[in-house]
């Protein structure tokens, strides 16, 4: 009998050692979803199959987490208890809405550092304006680290992992990043989104994705008056920055004040600006008979006329310093850059033809008295010189005849025949001097104005 005993009492011991090992425990594991809790038991190395999650409208299931809020997969077998919960978030949006802005003259400024109030619209566009990330708008600048910060919740913690960084985040960065998480790859863009923005740039088309399409600018190739400071458009339609043009210095934001020029008419690349005393541009103004646009510069209304203008006047203005020396070469440029055509003929004082019959010369190289007289009008205009093109007849037989007057600061004026002292030359007479001739001098050909 006392065997027995003994023998009874070993198994109570063994089982009650058993017992407290866990070989007859049980594992319990809670599942917590959006505040309902399913608890599930099992044996020690069993394995639970967790509740289905079911996201609202427009949310998504991220992925489990522990009860140190560290990413978890219960799927796993089990040797202890548990609790996990389901992180829900809101989806990400197809389609962000613009949430960054150019500046006033359309500039993205790409490498300058993202604001805090900027990260946490661009969090915002990111789900949608469903999520309002908290802590960052009072930040000057915000760093890849503390964005992630702001995104907890927002993704599994092993998505944003890799966002460690603590040096400040540009606004390509920032683009680049939020379109990341967005899961969208901008496509490569044709051409520059900003006029400091390369369209290669790192974050460039994130950059274009991102910002408020309403707020950009593009400038004609060539010198631009920009919130009166000059600024130089190069064919890609950059700025150009950090560089010398024809004597001007434009500095590293492509700048180039309006206080370096001497009051008056002033040509770069060949257009026409005006400062005044105080070292303002003109603007949508008529100075002197010479009406410059909204962007500060001469036009003639035509365009591409203005452009061929500038193309001959650009090299003229490198190579002569004075006015009234680039007006005589612009006077031989004509007399001998064209080929003489029949064209069109005009009455006695008639007016309007000039830009038309200017754009026709400078771009065919082939015209008449009209057209010689026109491209002289264009290009004397686009220095700043008040020339009027003069419909009319010439010589004792009255033939029709274009020529150009300009009053001089005597209030004189001035005959300038571009077509007649090229006839001359042509003809062997290189004597015969038709620029800036007096009233007096002119009488020897009969000009005739009309009644």
């Amino acid at each position: 009998m006392a065997g027995l005993a003994l023998a009874a009492l070993a198994v109570c011991l063994g089982l009650t050692v058993a017992a407290r090992a866990g070989m007859f425990g049980r594992v319990t594991l809670s599942f917590s979803v959006q505040g309902t809790v399913t608890v599930a038991e099992l044996m020690p190395g069993g394995t639970a199959e967790p509740p289905e999650v079911r996201p609202g409208e427009g949310e998504r299931f991220v992925c489990w987490l522990d009860e140190d809020g560290n990413e978890a997969d219960p799927s796993q077998p089990a040797e202890e208890d548990a609790a996990y919960t389901a992180l829900i978030a809101p989806e990400p949006a197809r389609e962000l809405q613009p949430w960054l802005e150019y500046d006033s003259i359309g500039r993205l400024m790409p490498m300058e550092p993202v604001t805090g109030g900027e990260m946490a619209a661009g969090i915002s566009a990111l789900f949608g304006g469903k999520y309002e990330p908290e802590g960052l708008d009072g930040l000057d600048t915000v760093s890849e680290a503390e964005a992630a910060g702001a995104l907890e919740g927002m993704f599994a913690p092993s998505e944003l992992a890799a966002f460690t960084g603590t040096e400040p985040l540009t606004r390509a960065g920032a683009a680049q990043l939020i379109c990341n998480l967005a899961g969208i790859n901008p496509a490569p863009l044709a051409s520059a989104p900003a006029p400091d923005t390369p369209a290669d740039a790192y974050g460039a088309a994130a950059l274009a994705l991102c910002a408020d399409a309403s707020g950009a600018k593009s400038y004609n190739p060539g010198p631009v008056i920009i919130d009166g400071s000059f600024y130089f458009v190069d064919g890609d339609g950059l700025f150009v920055t950090d560089e010398e043009i024809d004597g001007m210095y434009y500095d590293e934001e492509g700048r180039c004040s309006g206080e370096d020029f001497e009051p008056g008419y002033v040509n770069i690349a060949g257009y026409l600006y005006y400062v005044d005393e105080n070292g303002g541009f003109a603007f949508d103004e008529t100075v002197g008979g010479i009406y410059f646009g909204p962007d500060g510069r001469y036009t003639s209304g035509n365009a591409e006329l203005d452009a061929l203008v500038a193309e001959v006047l650009a090299p003229i203005c490198e190579e002569y310093a004075e006015r009234e020396e680039r007006l005589h070469a612009a006077f031989n440029y004509v007399r001998d850059s064209f080929e003489y055509l029949r064209r069109n003929y005009y009455s006695v004082g008639e007016t309007g033809w000039e830009a038309e019959e200017a754009y026709t010369m400078l771009s065919t190289g082939r015209g008449n008295c009209y057209n010689y007289a026109a491209a002289f009008w264009a290009l004397a205009r686009g220095l700043g010189y008040d020339a009027i093109a003069v419909s009319g007849t010439m010589g004792w037989d009255y033939e029709p005849h274009g020529w150009v007057d300009i009053y001089n600061a005597e209030g004189e004026r001035l005959t300038y025949d571009t077509e007649t002292e090229m006839a001359y030359r042509r003809d062997g007479e290189y004597g015969k001097d038709m620029y800036a001739m007096p009233w007096w001098f002119a009488a020897g050909w009969n000009y005739y104005y009309g009644a």
